[in-house]
């Protein structure tokens, strides 16, 4: 049968009790100590992650301002380059009519030139048939031969006149 034994009972709680203070000291001491060391652990780990967040959103918009600059920059660059390229089309068509220009002057020097030369190649051609038909015509015996000429060409006034001197 069961028997109550108050002096038993009362050394269980007094074991109870040095065991309790003994783990509180020894034990439960160190067991909070390391848990209040690893709380602080973790709160500093939150400070330094939104530290970190926040210096993460100040690279982000300085790369977002670095981006904008560049993009403005490049842009800045293409007008630059598209004016250059403008500048130096309008310059090479430029040259390109000069150059038009003096091709046809040229041309036109050549052609008033070649006009010229025919001109004066028909005026040698038309005294040279001119001199050969004056010396045709002086290479007829000299004034006998006028004379003749003459004689005949009253000869011909007078038969168309009727013979009448």
């Amino acid at each position: 049968m069961l028997s109550f034994d108050w002096f038993n009972f009362i050394c269980m709680i007094i074991n109870l009790l040095i065991l309790y203070f003994l783990m509180k000291k020894f034990l439960f001491g160190r067991v909070n100590r390391i848990l209040d060391e690893r709380k602080k652990e973790i709160e500093n780990g939150y400070l330094e992650v939104e530290e970190k967040k926040k210096e993460a959103e100040k690279l982000g918009e300085e790369y977002k301002a670095h981006l904008a600059e560049a993009t403005y920059e490049g842009e800045k660059k293409k007008k630059e380059e598209s004016l250059r390229a403008a500048v130096e089309y309008n310059r090479m068509i430029t040259e390109a009519n000069e150059k038009a220009g003096d091709i046809i002057k040229k041309a036109r020097e050549t052609a008033r030139y070649e006009t010229q030369r025919a001109v004066l190649e028909q005026e040698k051609e038309m005294r040279s048939l001119i001199l050969s038909a004056a010396a045709k015509i002086a290479g007829s015996k000299g004034p006998v031969n006028d004379n003749e000429l003459y004689d005949r060409f009253l000869e011909s006034a007078d038969s168309k006149n009727g013979g009448n001197k």
